[in-house]
């Protein structure tokens, strides 16, 4: 009786934890998220009204962005990698991906698993990673650039929970407020209640200054490098 209690609830807590489709039904912890730049670079988060909610545009407080080097925010592997609305093979990319209307250019979808996704756009170049590649955190993606609906040299960033949307589209309804290194970025509200998720009129919210913790691992003592 007691391995029949115990195989029950394995199988309800495999029900309430994927769906049908194979999805996540409910997200993992959310990723030990870094900034998307290099260790020890500073750089503002911002946003303007009609941008979405929780989506960031960076910009680099030392000198220019443009060419500057893009990282991932954290492990996972590339769901998506290439020119607005088609993946690195030429084949269309799914509903919500990124680019699909033709505004974010070059840019890096990365599924880190447990529902968790981050959205690199506007790179100035082909992505240096292809689609399916496993990825370490702070691996390089490319560059800063300004393809697709810009022409201001910066990077548009977002963090998504795919388990918001039952049709893990990785749209509006999955876009989430960006954490890094455990701290909220503070970029909500885009201001304008034309767009989602919030929905919300007032001001946008005000941009900050953050300076990247994305770093290698520090060696193991005694191990000489």
């Amino acid at each position: 009786m007691l391995s029949i209690i115990v195989a029950c609830a394995v199988v309800s807590y495999l029900v309430l934890t994927r769906r049908a489709d194979g999805h996540t039904a409910t997200p993992g912890p959310r990723p030990d998220f870094q900034l998307p730049f290099p260790c020890g670079e500073a750089w503002r988060l911002t946003t303007y009204p009609g941008h979405d909610d929780y989506d960031i545009d960076f910009f680099y407080t030392g000198g220019p962005s443009g060419g500057r080097t893009v990282v991932a925010s954290a492990a996972g592997t590339v769901a998506w990698a290439g020119w607005s609305a088609t993946l690195d093979d030429g084949a269309p990319a799914p509903p919500g991906a990124s680019g699909t209307r033709g505004g974010l250019g070059y840019g890096v979808i990365i599924d880190h698993g447990g529902g968790w996704f981050t959205e690199y756009g506007h790179l100035a170049s082909e992505p240096e990673v292809r689609t399916g590649q496993a990825m370490r955190q702070g691996q390089p993606l490319g560059r800063v650039g300004h393809t697709g609906s810009t022409r201001v040299d910066h990077l548009h960033y977002e963090q998504l929970d795919d388990t918001r949307d039952p049709r893990h589209t990785r749209g509006v309804q999955d876009k989430v407020e960006s954490v890094f290194d455990g701290v909220p970025s503070g970029i909500t509200s885009d201001g304008s209640a034309a767009t989602g998720p919030l929905r919300v009129d007032g001001p946008p919210s005000t941009h900050r200054d953050v300076t990247s913790r994305n770093c290698p691992p520090s060696p193991a003592p005694g191990s000489g490098r």
